[in-house]
């Protein structure tokens, strides 16, 4: 579908993505929201620990958040292409911003405690899903549907995450030393506040393909992914692999208070080693898809993330784990924007925002399990042989990945959108380069980026 507004913006070809307004701002509300969330990654389970000094307590809070994304993931496809994107993402920003200060407002009045934090993180994540399905399902409406300029306009979004990612570890645990956990959660709620301010004053109003009056059901989405081999191995494996990322995030907070002497700065330092890694890696990503297909990048980078898992069943001493982080999270970087590239130009265009909500629903019910078995696994069985089945979800993903994607014939070829023939076209060749700014993913595919 031809789009007016967001892609016919006036743009000299040779500016580069910075001067391209509708990825611009994508980008800009991205970094503000999702280093809130980073900073906030370390205080939600800090605080939870602080309050009941509970590791299964804190598996249980945080997954709560990620069981609300699967569940309102799948129920609310529908709901998510009837609305628009726009609204979708306008709504998830300006409502998950009261309900993240409420956390620190009822610890302050003393009404906090595990149940409370339960609810309230489930409501929160209710949002998630349709708001990153919606954010991905606009991206191909703004640079076409040609596989490269797609892949280098997605290595550029992640790299607005992965930069939140670095800096937001670091700084949510110095800020936890500094102000308290309590506190930190007021600047996640400013983040969602800045973020829907940014999106509702420049993101263009018109020129979106218009929301879908169809009456899909949730199963339908369900259908299409498992229909197709790459979509359903593929689907399967990214849940799998999400549940391996949020235990490791899960136990990191653990490591800081077991064997560091419960310093909150060596937890964000962990994230930080991945959030570095995982930049390095989405920049050179973008590089990449200039000269590989997004395919090939795929495979290779999920084969060899895999393989470097293993590093997990080694005696690590804190350095050591450092820099497993980093590599584990360079192969996360350096995978992930060709797998969501190759991923979204299978989905027919006028399903993606139905189907998205599904997939990443479906990848948080893998982080669900992952965030609630992770503390009790290690109070009861101890770290080792928690690590040891990390390393087993990320060698079957990795399986999963191959078996998925030889032997399927890949997307049809398309090209840019005509409004974004040159500035596009442009903004996306410059991305890797010009735009460092989880599970989701926030996470490793969702919810940490």
């Amino acid at each position: 579908m031809t789009i007016s507004n967001p892609a016919q913006t006036a743009v000299d070809p040779a500016a580069g993505i910075r001067h391209h307004r509708t990825l611009r701002v994508i980008m800009v509300a991205e970094t503000v929201s999702m280093l809130g969330t980073q900073i906030s990654a370390v205080a939600m389970p800090w605080l939870v620990l602080q309050l009941t000094g509970s590791a299964t307590d804190m598996g249980l809070v945080m997954g709560a958040q990620v069981a609300a994304i699967a569940v309102f993931g799948f129920f609310g496809a529908r709901w998510t292409g009837r609305i628009g994107a726009r609204r979708v993402m306008l709504v998830g920003d300006a409502l998950r911003g009261p309900l993240v200060a409420l956390l620190p407002v009822l610890y302050f009045l003393g009404q906090l405690n595990t149940a409370v934090f339960v609810a309230v993180m489930f409501v929160i994540g209710a949002f998630y899903a349709p708001y990153t399905a919606s954010q991905q399902s606009i991206l191909p409406t703004v640079v076409g549907e040609n596989e490269q300029l797609l892949g280098r306009a997605n290595a550029a979004l992640q790299s607005a995450t992965r930069l939140s990612v670095l800096l937001g570890p670091v700084l949510g645990g110095l800020l936890i030393s500094l102000l308290g956990a309590p506190r930190v959660l007021l600047l996640d709620a400013l983040s969602f506040l800045l973020s829907a301010v940014l999106l509702r004053r420049y993101l263009p109003r018109t020129g979106w393909p218009s929301p879908s009056s169809a009456r899909r059901s949730p199963a339908a989405g369900l259908r299409l992914l498992l229909s197709d081999r790459l979509l359903g191995n593929w689907s399967v494996a990214l849940a799998l692999g999400e549940m391996a990322w949020q235990a490791l995030f899960a136990l990191l907070p653990v490591i800081a208070v077991t064997r560091e002497g419960g310093s909150s700065v060596v937890a964000g330092s962990l994230l930080t080693a991945f959030g570095g890694g995982a930049l390095a890696g989405t920049l050179l990503a973008g590089r990449l898809m200039r000269r590989l297909p997004a395919r090939r990048l795929a495979l290779g980078g999920r084969i060899a993330l895999g393989i470097a898992f293993t590093g997990l069943l080694l005696p690590l001493n804190m350095p050591g784990l450092t820099g497993l982080l980093l590599g584990v999270g360079f192969l996360n970087g350096v995978s992930s924007a060709p797998v969501a590239t190759v991923r979204v130009l299978r989905i027919p265009a006028e399903q993606r925002p139905e189907a998205l909500t599904v997939a990443t629903a479906l990848a948080l019910l893998g982080g669900t399990m992952g965030w609630v078995l992770a503390g009790t696994t290690a109070e009861r069985s101890g770290l080792p042989h928690a690590f040891a089945g990390l390393v087993a979800l990320q060698l079957v993903a990795a399986v999963l990945f191959v078996v998925g994607g030889i032997g399927t014939a890949p997307a049809p070829a398309a090209s840019a959108s005509p409004g974004l023939a040159t500035a596009g076209g442009q903004a996306a060749e410059d991305a890797a380069g010009e735009a460092p700014g989880e599970p989701p993913a926030a996470s490793g595919e969702t919810a940490r980026g």
